[in-house]
C-alpha cells in the first residue's frame, strides 16, 4: 500500500479520536490521550506490485507511479495551510471531519463520531471555542440533566489553549501533527485513468486497497484518497491549500468558560 494513503487515514482517525477524548475530560480528571502505535500492516510487504512503464505524454510525463506519489506526498508536506474533509473508521466507529488546519496551529470546523455525536471547534491563537451537540454532552462528556443540558445548548465552551482541557485538545487541530506521521517514500502505486475531483484534473493512482488521486495541473496536491476496502470505506479530501484558516470568533454572549462548566457557575 502507498506510504501517503495508509498512514493519512491513521493520522485522520487519530487526530480525530484524540480531539474527541481530550473534550470528554471536560468532566473528569482522567487524560484521554493515546498515541497511535504503527502495526505490522504498516511495514510494507516484502513483495510489492511492480509499477507499469513510465507512459508517454500526458499529465506527468515519463514519471512512474511512485515518484509521483512522492511528489503528491511533498506537496502534502509543503501546503501551510489546508482543508481536511474525511470519512475514516476507527475501530469499527465511523468518524467525519471537515476542518481547516494550518502550521501555526489555528484550525476551524468540525468533527463527529456516530456513537458519540459532534461538536464544532475553533481554535485562534490562544484561543479555543468548542461547541459540543446534545448527544455528544450526553455520551462522551457524560452530562445528563437536564436543567444542564438545556444551559450548555448551542453554547460554545471558551479557554485557554495553554489550559485543560483545550490543550491537548489543540495539539490535535494542528497541521504539524497531522502532517507529522507522514514521512517516507511512496511504493507499490500504478497508474490508472486521468479524470477530475471538483472540476480539476488528476491522474488516479492505485494501490493494492486505496485509490490516490493527484493534481494534474498546478502543484501536484493529492486532492482525494479513497479505500477499496469494504471494511473500511474511507474518504479523504483536501483542498484549501494554502489558504488561511477562518478567523470567525463567537461572539461573548454565546459562550461558557471552562471554568465555568466545571464550577456549575454558568447555571442561571
Amino acid at each position: 500500500m502507498s506510504l501517503i494513503t495508509r498512514r493519512t487515514r491513521v493520522a485522520a482517525a487519530a487526530m480525530a479520536t484524540a480531539a474527541m477524548l481530550a473534550l470528554a475530560g471536560c468532566s473528569s480528571d482522567d487524560s484521554g490521550d493515546e498515541e497511535t502505535e504503527p502495526t505490522e500492516s504498516d511495514a510494507p510487504s516484502e513483495e510489492e506490485p511492480k509499477d507499469d512503464a513510465p507512459e508517454a505524454g500526458g499529465a506527468f510525463d515519463g514519471l512512474e507511479a511512485d515518484e509521483i506519489g512522492d511528489l503528491a506526498l511533498a506537496a502534502l508536506e509543503g501546503a501551510d495551510s489546508l482543508r481536511l474533509a474525511a470519512t475514516v473508521q476507527d475501530a469499527g466507529e465511523e468518524m467525519v471531519m471537515d476542518l481547516f488546519l494550518s502550521r501555526e496551529g489555528d484550525c476551524a470546523g468540525s468533527i463527529s463520531a456516530a456513537s458519540q455525536g459532534s461538536f464544532e471547534i475553533i481554535k485562534l491563537g490562544d484561543e479555543a471555542w468548542v461547541m459540543p451537540d446534545t448527544t455528544f454532552w450526553q455520551t462522551a462528556i457524560g452530562a445528563t440533566d437536564p436543567v444542564v443540558l438545556s444551559q450548555v445548548d448551542g453554547y460554545y465552551l471558551y479557554g485557554a489553549t495553554n489550559e485543560p482541557p483545550m490543550d491537548s485538545m489543540v495539539e490535535s487541530c494542528n497541521l504539524d501533527t497531522f502532517l507529522g506521521s507522514m514521512t517516507g517514500n511512496s511504493h507499490g502505486l500504478t497508474r490508472g485513468e486521468e479524470t477530475e475531483v471538483d472540476g480539476t484534473p488528476v491522474l488516479t493512482l492505485h494501490s493494492d486497497d486505496s485509490t490516490l488521486l493527484v493534481a494534474s495541473e498546478g502543484e501536484p496536491y493529492p486532492l482525494r484518497i479513497e479505500s477499496n476496502d469494504p471494511a473500511d470505506p474511507s474518504v479523504i479530501d483536501f483542498s484549501a491549500f494554502d489558504e488561511p484558516v477562518p478567523t470567525d470568533r463567537p461572539g461573548a454572549d454565546e459562550v461558557i468558560s471552562v471554568a465555568d462548566l466545571q464550577s456549575g457557575a454558568f447555571l442561571s
